[in-house]
């Protein structure tokens, strides 16, 4: 009897500590510091512009101008507000001009068991710049730009809008969804759906790949678009509005053919989720 009444106040004392214990972790870095830095330098028409963060997110604005306007939002966190205030302004963020090129130069502390910074990006740019843009938590959004976009991210959403150069977009955990846009296309997710809606004015030739893993396919395409087509779906079914000249067996997962007289490239993938054409 002894031994088990000790036995149960041993228990209890574990289980007491282990909450204590969890209790702290909990806590852990839940103090929180923002702070915003304002920069800006000239680009030239053409140039190309790269910013590349850890955690945070970018949003790029095109417009008729010819400089390129960054307001950077860095959060530190740590377990203390004097510690998270610390390594926020420890934060560093610079414009980086060589040759055509601008790009944006972050410089954060060595961090101690439970700090953080995320450094967030709003740039307003010359829509005509081309854009190498990357980060690995945060989300990428881009609007209004007539040049290369690049875009990569890991853990994020990706959207873009009125982008008429070619674009490359991927990401691993979210969705990628594109509007209004104009040229050759190149979106990859592996857990999230794509959704691409070409504009009016976008030519009838364009090569455009969508593949994803754990999502649909829906693509509005080019006005009197023509190219070769392969769509393929393990879990799920493909439908078209477009009228499709059919190579080879007729399936429901699986479709192989042309549509006009085949000049450009149409390559849609999926492995859980529909795809559909209109």
């Amino acid at each position: 009897m002894k031994n088990g009444f000790l036995k149960k106040i041993l228990l209890v004392s574990l289980l007491c500590l282990l909450a204590v214990e969890v209790g702290c972790c909990i806590n852990i870095g839940i103090a929180k510091y923002v702070r915003t830095v304002q920069l800006s330098a000239s680009l030239l028409p053409g140039s190309n512009f790269t910013a590349q963060t850890h955690n945070g997110s970018i949003t790029i604005a095109g417009a008729d101008i010819t400089d390129c306007n960054v307001t950077a939002t860095i959060v530190g966190r740590a377990r203390t507000e004097e510690g998270a205030k610390k390594i926020a302004e420890q934060t560093t963020i610079k414009l980086i001009p060589s040759a055509n090129k601008l790009t944006v130069r972050i410089d954060k502390p060595k961090f101690r068991f439970s700090q953080s910074v995320s450094v967030s990006l709003d740039v307003t740019i010359p829509d005509n710049a081309d854009l190498e843009l990357t980060t690995h938590n945060g989300a990428l959004v881009i609007k209004n730009i007539t040049g290369r976009l690049n875009g990569t991210t890991h853990n994020g959403k990706i959207t873009a809008e009125l982008v008429s150069g070619a674009a490359e977009l991927f990401t691993h955990n979210g969705s990628v969804i594109c509007r209004e846009i104009s040229g050759d296309t190149k979106l990859k997710t592996h857990n999230g759906g794509i959704k691409v809606y070409y504009s009016q004015a976008a030519p009838s030739v364009c090569d455009i790949s969508l593949i994803t893993h754990n999502g649909g396919v829906e693509l509005e395409a080019p006005k009197n678009f023509s190219g070769e087509v392969e769509a393929s779906t393990h879990n799920g079914s493909i439908k078209t509005e477009l009228p499709i000249t059919v190579k080879g067996k007729v399936s429901k997962k699986k479709l192989t053919g042309t549509i006009g007289t085949g000049q450009g490239k149409l390559y849609l993938e999926t492995h859980n989720g529909s795809i559909r054409i209109k």
